[in-house]
Order: C-alpha cells, then sequence, then structure tokens
C-alpha cells in the first residue's frame, strides 16, 4: 500500500487545490488549477525513474552525488593484450539496460483507493463551494427546469 512519503504528498497537493479557492479568481480558473496541482502531485506521488525505479528525489540525489565527485583518471596506457582469433560464429552479447529507463508510474504496489479517496474530497469541496457561494443550486434548479420541461 502506500507509505508515507506518497500520502505526504497527495495530501499536501490536495490541501493546496482547496487552498485555491481563496484565489481571486473566476471559478472555472480556480477549479483549473486545482486539477494542474493535483495531476503534479500525482505524478511526484507515482512517478519512479531510472533502472532501479526510484523516486524523483533518490534519483536527483544519485544524479548530484555521481556529477559532484572527483573522477579517478589513469594515465598509463594499459598494455596490449596479444590479437586473438575470431570465431566464426560470435557469442551472443548480453543485453544492456541503459542508466536512465523510461519514467514508470508505480500503480502495481499501491491501492488507488487513496488516491480516488483524495480526489472525492477535492471534488466535493468544490462541488459544495459552487452550491453555497457561488447559486450552484439556482443554475441546477434552471437546467433542470428546462431539461425536463416540467409542467
Amino acid at each position: 500500500m502506500f507509505n508515507d512519503r506518497d500520502l505526504s504528498i497527495l495530501g499536501a497537493g490536495a490541501v493546496a487545490a482547496i487552498l485555491c479557492l481563496m484565489l481571486p479568481w473566476t471559478f472555472a480558473v480556480k477549479v483549473a488549477v486545482a486539477v494542474v496541482i493535483l495531476v503534479i502531485a500525482m505524478a511526484l506521488a507515482f512517478a519512479r525513474m531510472g533502472a532501479d525505479r526510484l523516486t524523483l528525489e533518490q534519483y536527483l540525489k544519485r544524479q548530484l552525488v555521481f556529477r559532484f565527485q572527483p573522477r579517478k583518471y589513469s594515465y598509463f596506457q594499459k598494455e596490449k593484450a596479444p590479437a586473438r582469433d575470431i570465431p566464426a560464429v560470435m557469442p551472443r552479447q548480453a543485453v544492456v539496460r541503459p542508466s536512465f529507463g523510461p519514467l514508470t508510474l508505480d500503480f502495481t504496489e499501491k491501492g488507488l483507493y487513496w488516491l480516488m479517496t483524495v480526489w472525492l474530497i477535492v471534488i466535493s469541496a468544490y462541488v459544495l463551494y459552487w452550491a453555497h457561494f457561488l447559486g450552484g443550486l439556482d443554475q441546477a434548479a434552471f437546467w433542470i427546469k428546462h431539461s425536463f420541461k416540467f409542467r
């Protein structure tokens, strides 16, 4: 299931998305910004990078340590090996994986119930805000009245 890191990132994204209600923009822009924040939070929580499938911060730490560590160079020439006969059938080379594999989302070991719970909480907060403060109940009544043609 989830670990503390993933829950923290998803929770922070959900709180930031709900806090978007306080922005002085139109409701549609607030919803768009909140969705972008939630998508970024989910991508950060579930992204695994590199051949070892590390989290983003572990991968960046390894890359920075590798970039800044001193290199060990040798200025001595290697002895030349004697020429070998090349066999008629070349042995098959082992497949080497690249050091940076594709970016994956780690949904396999994590249940999506927590993720869906966060989405439902944020969406319900926005629906309640729309219904109470923006006259959403009147708008819904208008559309229901004109959609079903009550007489």
